[in-house]
C-alpha cells in the first residue's frame, strides 16, 4: 500500500480528475526538401494536438499523455494487472485497449471518461493474446491455442468466434481498413483471412509478415525478400522486391501515405524503402553497424520513418524523400525497450522499462523529443492520477468555507435526512446534478437565484417551473442557466421546482425539488462539509456547513459534539463560515450538532461521525521491494491511516533475511495548513532486506513478505532476479528457402523477451565488440536467432560461443554451439 505523507486531505466522494490540460494546436513550419522517389510526400507533417496511451509494465499502469502540453493527463491502474506484467497498449481513436500477456487478458480503456472496463480472459496466462482493430471491427487473438473471435468493441465480449487454426507470430497479424483479419500461420507458413468467409492459402512462409500499406493488407516475404497486396481473394498482383535482406529477421512497416514498406535489417544494420508492385528497393540507409542492432517497431510521421535501436537507446529519423537519416535522437537508456506511436498529427514515444515517455516534434528543419514522467520514479507515484474525489466542482458546497475539497453530506433532522431530489437523463443527453437556491428557503417578495448544476447543455431548449400545491403553474421561464425569479404571496407555502432541459436529438433531463417559503430570512444548514468521513482514532477532523437561508453575518454558530454513552464531551460558538476542528480520542459513533440563531428563528441539524482503530501497515515510495540489481535492497514502512504510535511486525520466507524484524512506527505531528491544523502520516520507517538462498521464481514472487499490525497482514510483493536458464543446448542449421546459416538459442527468464544474447566466432577478425546480438524470435518467448552474417566464413570458425545477460546484469553460463550442422 502507498501513502502520500503530505497532511492529510481526504479523498472525495465524486469521481473526478486532479489534473486536466487543454488540448491546442500546435503547427509545426513547412520544411522544403527535394523529392526522392515519386511516392515521397513533399511537404513537413502537420503536428497538431493528439492524445496517445502509454504502459508502465512495472507500475502496472497505463497513462495518457497529451502530445500539445507535453503532459501526462491521467494515470490509471491496467486493469486486474500487477506491477511487473507484461502490458500492450492498441490505441483505438481516444481510446485504447490494454492486453496484459501475463495474465492474458485485455481490457478498453473509454478516452473520455477514462473509466476502465473490466478485464476479459483472452488467453492462458503467459500467452500472447492481441487485439486488433480496422474497418469499425475488433478481433482477438489467442495463437498459442489457434483461436480469434470478433469482439463487441466497447467490452470485448465474444460476438462470433472464428476457426483461426493458425498459430501466428510477431507481425503475423492485421485487420485493413475493410475490416478483414490476416493471419500467418509461423509453423505452416499459410495465409488466412476472414472476409464474411474463412479462407486459406498454402504459401509455405513461415517467415512472412503482414503490414498495412494506406490501410491495406500487405504480404512481407522475409526470406525472399519480396512484397505481394492482398485483396478479398488473396494476393493480387506480382510480386516485388522488398530488400536483400538474405533471409534476415527484420522490422518492416507499411507506409500509410504512399505504396512503400520500410524495413530496418539488424544484419547489415540498413534501413531500406521499398515500392509495392515495382522492383524498386534501391534505397538502402546505413544506420548501424552490421549485426550490432536491435531496432524496435518503427513509426512514421508523413515523410519521416522513425527507427529506435535498442542496444544504444537511440532513434534515428529518416527523411524517405531526401533518403538519407536527418536526426539522431537519445530517447532512453542503452538496452530500454522504446515503442513509438504515430498518432493525431503527433509522434509519441514511451520507454517500457523507466519512467521516461514523450514527445518527438519537428521545431524548424529539426526534430526534438521533450521527456514527459509518466511516473515519479523515486516513489512510483504517479504525476497525474483519477482519484476519488469530491463534490469540489460543485462551486455552492464551498460557500462560507474554504472546504474546497471536503465531502458533501446532508444533515440530518430529528434523526431523518431530507429525500433526494428526483431527477431524470437519457445516456447521451443533458445530465441534472441538481439546482440550489439562494436564498432558500426563498424570501416571498424579494428576488430569489435559482442555480442550475447541468452537464452537456450547449445547443439544448430549457423550461422552468414553479408548482403550487394544487398544481397550479404560478411561473415560467424558458432561460437557460441561472435565472432570478420573485414569488408573490401573502402566506408563506411549499412549492414544486422543475427543470426540464432538451438537446437536438430529443434527448431529455429532468429534476424536481420542493421550494419553501418564507416571510422574513430564515437560517437554514443547506449541507456539511466533512474533510474525513471516516476518520481514525486521534485524527484531526474539520466540519464546516453551507447555511443558505440568511445574508452574510448577524447569526450565531453553536457547535456540541456527543457520544451517546458518554453524553455530550464539549460544545462551542464558532464565527459562522469557520469549520470546527475535532480530534477524536477513542472510536465510536459520535454526533456533531449545529445550531444557527438569528433573533428568535433557528434551525439545528447533525451529522454523524464514526472514529475507528484504522491502523494498517504499508509500504511507502513503492508498491513493492525490489531486490533485482544485486540481491538487496531497503524498503519504507510505515503505518498507514494511523494517528497514534504503533508497532509493526516483518515476516520474511526463508530465502530472505532482515536485521529489522520488529518497527516502531512514531505518530505524525500536527502540521498547519491554509491556517487549518491537520494530523499527518507517521514518518516511514526504512527496513533492509536480501536475498540469501534461491528464490522460488524469476521476477515477481507475491506476497513473500507480510507486513503486520495487530490484526492486520499486508502481503508485499518482492521482486527478484536470476540469470536466464539454458532450456536447450543452441544449435545451427541450414535455412531450407534461403540456405544460410541461422544460430537459434533457447532461454527461459522473466525477461525472457529482453535478454542480451551475444553469438561469438573466434578466428574471425572484425567481428562487432562483444559478439553478434542475437535478436528474439517472433513467434516462440526465450528464442534468440541470428543469421550468420554473409560476410563471415564458418570454414575460418575456430570456435563459436553464446552469452546471455539479462537487463540487471545477471549472465548465464556461456555455452560452445556445434557448427557442423551448417558448416557445409
Amino acid at each position: 500500500m502507498l501513502r502520500d505523507t503530505r497532511p492529510r486531505r481526504r479523498p472525495r466522494t465524486r469521481v473526478a480528475l486532479t489534473a486536466l490540460v487543454a488540448c491546442a494546436v500546435v503547427a509545426a513550419p513547412l520544411a522544403l526538401a527535394l523529392r526522392y522517389g515519386e511516392d515521397a510526400p513533399l511537404e513537413a507533417p502537420r503536428q497538431v494536438a493528439g492524445r496517445a496511451w502509454v504502459a508502465s509494465p512495472e507500475q502496472g499502469t497505463v497513462s495518457l499523455l497529451d502530445g500539445a502540453s507535453r503532459e501526462i493527463v491521467v494515470s490509471l491502474p491496467a486493469p486486474g494487472s500487477l506491477a511487473g506484467d507484461d502490458l500492450v497498449v492498441t490505441q483505438s481513436g481516444s481510446s485504447a485497449y490494454v492486453v496484459d500477456r501475463t495474465l492474458g487478458t485485455a481490457a478498453r480503456i473509454d478516452g473520455a471518461t477514462f473509466a476502465a472496463g473490466a478485464a476479459a480472459g483472452l488467453a492462458a496466462p503467459g500467452g500472447r493474446p492481441l487485439v486488433l482493430e480496422g474497418g469499425g471491427a475488433v478481433y482477438v487473438l489467442d495463437p498459442e491455442r489457434r483461436t480469434a473471435a470478433r469482439a463487441a468493441p466497447e467490452t470485448l465480449e465474444v460476438l462470433v468466434e472464428l476457426s483461426l487454426a493458425a498459430e501466428p507470430g510477431d507481425g503475423q497479424a492485421v485487420v485493413d481498413d475493410a475490416g478483414r483479419l490476416w493471419v500467418v500461420d509461423a509453423v505452416t507458413g499459410d495465409l488466412t483471412w476472414f472476409d464474411g468467409t474463412k479462407q486459406v492459402e498454402p504459401l509455405g512462409l513461415p517467415d512472412a509478415q503482414l503490414v498495412l500499406v494506406q490501410g491495406r493488407a500487405v504480404l512481407v516475404d522475409v526470406a525472399g525478400g519480396r512484397v505481394v497486396r492482398l485483396g478479398p481473394d488473396g494476393p493480387t498482383g506480382r510480386w516485388s522486391c522488398a530488400g536483400e535482406w538474405d533471409g534476415s529477421p527484420a522490422r518492416i512497416l507499411g507506409s500509410t501515405t504512399s505504396d512503400q514498406v520500410y524495413s530496418a535489417v539488424p544484419a547489415d544494420g540498413t534501413f531500406v524503402v521499398a515500392s509495392v508492385g515495382r522492383d524498386d528497393c534501391a534505397t538502402a540507409i546505413e544506420l548501424a553497424e552490421p549485426g550490432t542492432a536491435e531496432f524496435g517497431p518503427l513509426a512514421q510521421d508523413g515523410r519521416y520513418v522513425f527507427v529506435p535501436d535498442r542496444t544504444t537507446g537511440r532513434t534515428a529519423v529518416v527523411d524517405t524523400s531526401l533518403g538519407r537519416r536527418v536526426a539522431d535522437l537519445e530517447l532512453a537508456g542503452p538496452g530500454n525497450r522504446v515503442e513509438l506511436t504515430s498518432k493525431d498529427g503527433i509522434v509519441f514515444y514511451n520507454d517500457l522499462d523507466s519512467e521516461v515517455s514523450g514527445v518527438i516534434s519537428l521545431e524548424g528543419d529539426t526534430w526534438t523529443p521533450t521527456e514527459v514522467q509518466k511516473f515519479d520514479p523515486s516513489t512510483d507515484e504517479g504525476v497525474a492520477v483519477l482519484g476519488d474525489s469530491p463534490a469540489g466542482d460543485d462551486a455552492t458546497q464551498t460557500d462560507g468555507t474554504g472546504a474546497t475539497d471536503w465531502a458533501a453530506v446532508a444533515p440530518e433532522r430529528d434523526g431523518r435526512t431530507a429525500p433526494s431530489a428526483p431527477s431524470s437523463a437519457v445516456e447521451g443527453g443533458p445530465l441534472i446534478d441538481g439546482v440550489s437556491v439562494r436564498p432558500d428557503p426563498a424570501v416571498l417578495g424579494q428576488p430569489v437565484r435559482l442555480l442550475p448544476d447541468v452537464r452537456g447543455a450547449v445547443g439544448t431548449t430549457w423550461t422552468w417551473t414553479i408548482t403550487a400545491a394544487d398544481g397550479t403553474v404560478v411561473w415560467t421561464s424558458d432561460q437557460p442557466g441561472p435565472v432570478d425569479v420573485t414569488l408573490e404571496a401573502t402566506a408563506p407555502a411549499s412549492y414544486t421546482l422543475s427543470l426540464e432541459i432538451v438537446d437536438s436529438a430529443g434527448h431529455r433531463a429532468t429534476s424536481k425539488r420542493a421550494l419553501d417559503t418564507v416571510l422574513v430570512p430564515t437560517p437554514h444548514i443547506e449541507k456539511f462539509l466533512v474533510d474525513d468521513t471516516t476518520p481514525g482514532t486521534s485524527e484531526i477532523v474539520h466540519i464546516a456547513a453551507v447555511e443558505s437561508g440568511l445574508p452574510e453575518g448577524g447569526a450565531t454558530w453553536q457547535w456540541s459534539v456527543t457520544l451517546p454513552e458518554k453524553g455530550l464531551l464539549f460544545a462551542q460558538e464558532l464565527p459562522a463560515g469557520a469549520p470546527l476542528p475535532v480530534r477524536f480520542p477513542e472510536p465510536g459513533e459520535y454526533e456533531i450538532a449545529l445550531a444557527v440563531t438569528s433573533g428568535t428563528l433557528e434551525d439545528v441539524a447533525t451529522v454523524p461521525v464514526t472514529v475507528a482503530d484504522r491502523c494498517v501497515p504499508a509500504l511507502t515510495g513503492r508498491r513493492f521491494i525490489d531486490l533485482r540489481r544485486d540481491g538487496t535492497g531497503t524498503f519504507a514502512v510505515t503505518a498507514d491511516d494511523c494517528f497514534v504510535d504503533s508497532t509493526v511486525t516483518v515476516e520474511v520466507p526463508p530465502w530472505l533475511a532482515t536485521d529489522t524484524a520488529s518497527i516502531d512506527v512514531v505518530a505524525g505531528p500536527i502540521e498547519t495548513v491554509d491556517g487549518i491544523e491537520h494530523t499527518t502520516e507517521a514518518a516511514p520507517v526504512p527496513v533492509g532486506v536480501r536475498v540469501t538462498g534461491a528464490p522460488p521464481s524469476d521476477g515477481v514472487v507475491t506476497g513473500a513478505v507480510t507486513l503486520v499490525l495487530g490484526d492486520q497482514r499486508v502481503p508485499v510483493d518482492v521482486r527478484v532476479n536470476i540469470p536466464p536458464v539454458w532450456t536447450a543446448d543452441p544449435t545451427c542449421a541450414r535455412d531450407g528457402s534461403t540456405d544460410r546459416a541461422v544460430v537459434t538459442a533457447t532461454l527461459a527468464d522473466a525477461d525472457a523477451g529482453s535478454l542480451d544474447v551475444r553469438l561469438t566466432f573466434d578466428g574471425v577478425p572484425d567481428g562487432p565488440a562483444g559478439g553478434y546480438r542475437m535478436l528474439p524470435s517472433g513467434s516462440s518467448r526465450g528464442v534468440y536467432s541470428l543469421v550468420v552474417p554473409a560476410g563471415v566464413d564458418l570454414a575460418d570458425v575456430s570456435a563459436a560461443s553464446i552469452q546471455p545477460t539479462d537487463r540487471f546484469g545477471a549472465v548465464a553460463e556461456s555455452r560452445a554451439v556445434s557448427l557442423a550442422a551448417c558448416s557445409s
